[in-house]
Order: C-alpha cells, then sequence, then structure tokens
C-alpha cells in the first residue's frame, strides 16, 4: 500500500509562509512581555534632570537644622560679673530699697521671678568689685542671649561685649542709619537714655541687660 501523498508547490509556499508568520508573532509576544516586566524598573529611575516636586528631604532637614545652629550661636552663654546689693521677690520691694539705699544708678534685673540689685556688669571680677561695701558682694552670672523676635538679641551680645563705649555709640549710629530717617529706633532710644545719666561701660551693661530682662524674650540669665 503506497501512503506517500504529493503536495503542490502552492501548498508548500503558504505552509512555509504560515511558519514564519507564527515565528515573527511569537518573537513579538515576547518582546511585549518583557517590555512590561522592565517598565517598572525604569519608571522607578526616573531622569535625575527632572526637578522633584519640593525640596529633597535632606534639603528640608539641612534648613532646620541651620535655623537650630543659628539660634544657638545667638544664645552662646557670655560668663560676667555683676556688683550685687540684694534680691527681692518684686519689682516694687527691689525699687524702694534703691531708693531707701540711695542707689540712683542701681537697677532691679529680673530673673527666675527674682529682682536682683545691681549697680555694675562686667566682663571681669573687677569690673563687680564691691570694694569693701558692707552687704554687697560680687556674684557671678551667665547670660544667654537669645535669638528673639525683634532681633535685638544679638545687638545685646555686642553691648555686654564690648570694651569702649565707641563700640555701643557706633551700633546705636548703625541702627539709626537702617531705621531711617525720622523713624525711631527702640533700641537706640534706650541707649541714649542710659547713658543721659552715666558714661561708666559698667553701668551702661547692666542697664541694657536690666531692661531687656524684664521680659525675657532676648536673654536667659543663669546663676
Amino acid at each position: 500500500m503506497n501512503f506517500k501523498k504529493k503536495y503542490s508547490k502552492m501548498t508548500i509556499m503558504l505552509a512555509l509562509g504560515q511558519g514564519v508568520l507564527l515565528g515573527i508573532a511569537a518573537v513579538a509576544i515576547v518582546g511585549f512581555i518583557l517590555l512590561k516586566t522592565e517598565k517598572p524598573e525604569s519608571a522607578a529611575s526616573p531622569d535625575v534632570n527632572v526637578p522633584a516636586s519640593g525640596p529633597a528631604s535632606g534639603q528640608a532637614g539641612g534648613k532646620k537644622d541651620e535655623a537650630k545652629s543659628e539660634k544657638a550661636a545667638a544664645g552662646a552663654p557670655i560668663s560676667m560679673y555683676a556688683k550685687q546689693h540684694g534680691v527681692f521677690s518684686s519689682k516694687t520691694s527691689a525699687t524702694t530699697f534703691i531708693a531707701d539705699e540711695n542707689l540712683p544708678k542701681a537697677a532691679a534685673v529680673h530673673a527666675d521671678g527674682q529682682f536682683y540689685v545691681w549697680s555694675a556688669l562686667g566682663l571681669s571680677e573687677k569690673d563687680a568689685d564691691p570694694a569693701g561695701e558692707e552687704g554687697v558682694f560680687r556674684k557671678q552670672v551667665t547670660v544667654s542671649p537669645l535669638a528673639c523676635d525683634s532681633g535685638e538679641g544679638e545687638l545685646l551680645r555686642n553691648v555686654l561685649g564690648a570694651s569702649q563705649i565707641s563700640e555701643i555709640q557706633d551700633l546705636v549710629a548703625s541702627r539709626k542709619q537702617t531705621a531711617g530717617e525720622g523713624k525711631k529706633d527702640a533700641f537706640a532710644s534706650n541707649i541714649a537714655a542710659i547713658t543721659a545719666f552715666t558714661d561708666d561701660l559698667n553701668i551702661i551693661k547692666m542697664h541694657v541687660l536690666a531692661h531687656y530682662s524684664e521680659t525675657g524674650e532676648c536673654v536667659k540669665l543663669d546663676f
């Protein structure tokens, strides 16, 4: 029995064509599947030249750290010495004592809910020398100018660190110039009021500190 079957050339060509088309289709399907699989990976790595929506987390943290550092620098402590005559629980008692003891250049400095009567404040022990006065002694204090909203914490630091009155006068002149002609500057006004009755640098420093101690917003005192 003869099982051989003859096929025409046309049939053979059609079969070959179908095979080629099926092969191309299979390759295309496999390629499409591979592209779909790799797409999420490429999406996870955006172009570095395209800006992100908002600052990077590291940059935001850096700005916060920088702000904290600036505030810490403004509040760096200054070791000082005060000439102390007494301490009272109220400002009224302190001012009454100043009047009774005839201490016209003394002031009441507010700290930790109490009022300290001082008549001098300086950077060295000799600046607050009690000179044998009865009931008067030298008291060490750590002054920390703060980064207050008014921005006068740094001015206070400059006043307390001044070695000559001319340095304070230069600060006043600069503030007046910055404020503009005809405008009143609170810092300059305070210094003018203090220097109107004294040219003693240690008394000026003490009165300036007493002024800013009233609210405690621009300064912190530690004993």
